[in-house]
């Protein structure tokens, strides 16, 4: 019969233990007491091998793992409870603060307005379109990289916090990739698909940046959930700061022409101080995001359920309009462009939404998810209608036919979506399974949306002879 640890002298130490563990961070009764379930497990086996209680207690601490790392390490598993707390003062990171975050600001907001100073008006119409991510991302990358590389101190783990050889090489992989453009694309601002590489190309690289964002866990599909979520709180961060940047350089601009300070003077300050923001704001979001989850996760349920029911009942107006008028054929092509837009939208919504959704019975929010996401497959539907229309009466053009992928592959994921969600409405309050799923759907979109956008950014221009 296995030895029972509570028996002998090491309860005492066992109590002691998971006191410990009981008052870090992000850790519940129910993880103490899995953890406690696991080392007094691995306990019993070591006491069968031949070891004594005490060295079968430090042994089995040793390989669970110290307090801090197994701590972080349920923080990772378990950040949909994280994401709602902020970590007290004394156990963060010192690695990853604010320092670190305003000095990759300041080489963002540079990279953005030093191609200007050398390269002048040429810059606004050939050089920014398509090479704006690559000058603001990699900082992003930066502050998330060296968080990862000051967790550990040997160089191996190192590479396995960075998300390994595999991990680094995806990620150098889309950035090189990113390159081929500027370097080898004709400077085209007239054609089609120099825009759809500006538009494009930013999109595959912001699902790359998730592999930085997530380290180890990149391979683990139900971890791309925290970069949706990350993202969702990035966004609204760094409109909030777009607003309040705005608004202070209106202020600098009106007190210095107040104080008769020459116009050539006054008119440079929009041109510094708009790109220095618009690419130091990037990594300062960060910063806010990792520093202040809590914060932002009390509005992701506002924000949402606000913008569903405004979106569901746009994409209902439009479906009216089509009705009426009968042939989506004929429908204005600018149009077309908004509503391609809102379903993009309507996507991003309900991953944000779903990747905030509390574990727990059904709500009304997703009543109104499914109402919106339908009301979303009909109006796609409308637009492929109208774009296979168009192909045959017109031919093929890069617009075109990126927008019929597009619309497939949006159908795909909100047909999908409707189903995980269909399955959530009915099943039992108490399973989880429906919900799971669900999260894995809208984790699958990320690197299927990520390569399309990529396929577009790099495949398109070539094929279609740079129209």
């Amino acid at each position: 019969m296995s030895p029972d640890p509570k028996a002998d002298e090491i309860s005492g130490q066992i109590d002691q233990w998971r006191q410990m563990m009981a008052a870090r961070p992000g850790l519940s009764n129910d993880d103490v007491d899995e953890l406690t379930d696991h080392l007094e497990s691995e306990i019993n086996d070591l006491r069968t091998a031949g070891l004594t209680p005490d060295e079968a207690f430090l042994i089995a601490v040793k390989r669970l793992g110290g307090q801090d790392a197994v701590s972080r390490e349920y923080a990772r598993v378990h950040s949909d409870r994280l994401w709602r707390q902020l970590m007290p003062p004394s156990s963060r990171r010192p690695s990853n603060g604010l320092p670190t975050a305003l000095l990759l600001a300041a080489g963002g907001g540079l990279a953005i307005r030093l191609p200007y100073s050398i390269l002048g008006d040429q810059a606004s119409g050939q050089f920014y379109p398509r090479a704006v991510g690559l000058l603001i991302l990699p900082f992003l990358i930066g502050y998330f990289l060296i968080g990862h590389w000051r967790d550990e101190t040997d160089l191996p783990r190192r590479i396995d916090r960075l998300g390994g050889a595999g991990g680094l090489g995806a990620l150098a992989g889309a950035l090189a990739v990113a390159v081929v453009p500027l370097a080898l694309f004709p400077p085209r601002p007239d054609g089609q698909t120099f825009w759809l590489t500006a538009i494009h190309l930013p999109i595959s690289l912001v699902a790359a940046t998730g592999i930085a964002y997530l380290g180890p866990r990149w391979k683990v599909l139900g971890a791309w959930m925290d970069w949706v979520r990350w993202l969702g709180e990035a966004v609204v961060y760094y409109v909030l700061i777009a607003l309040c940047g705005g608004a202070l350089t209106a202020l600098i601009v009106g007190i210095f022409n107040a104080a008769g300070l020459p116009d050539t003077i006054v008119g440079q300050i929009p041109g510094w101080v708009l790109p220095l923001g618009a690419g130091g704001a990037v990594p300062v979001c960060a910063w806010l995001v990792e520093r202040k989850k809590s914060v932002i996760e009390n509005m992701a349920p506002v924000l949402t359920a606000v913008f569903t029911p405004l979106m569901t009942t746009a994409l209902l107006a439009f479906l009216v309009v089509v009705a009426v008028n009968g042939d989506p054929v004929t429908v204005d092509r600018d149009v077309l462009i908004v509503f391609d837009a809102a379903l993009i939208a309507v996507a991003a919504i309900v991953m944000f939404t779903v990747s905030a959704r509390p574990s727990g019975p059904r709500r009304g929010l997703d009543w109104m998810q499914v109402t919106l996401v339908v009301a979303a497959i009909c109006v796609d539907l409308v637009m492929l209608w109208a774009m296979a229309g168009r192909l045959g009466e017109w031919g093929a053009s890069p617009n075109k036919v990126a927008g019929l992928g597009c619309n497939l592959l949006l159908l795909a994921h909100l047909f999908g979506t409707s189903w995980y969600y269909g399955r959530v409405l009915r099943a039992s309050p108490a399973d989880p399974a429906s919900a799971a799923g669900l999260t894995r759907w809208q984790c699958l979109a990320l690197p299927a949306f990520g390569f399309w956008a990529l396929l577009v950014a790099v495949g398109f221009p070539p094929s279609f002879g740079w129209a």
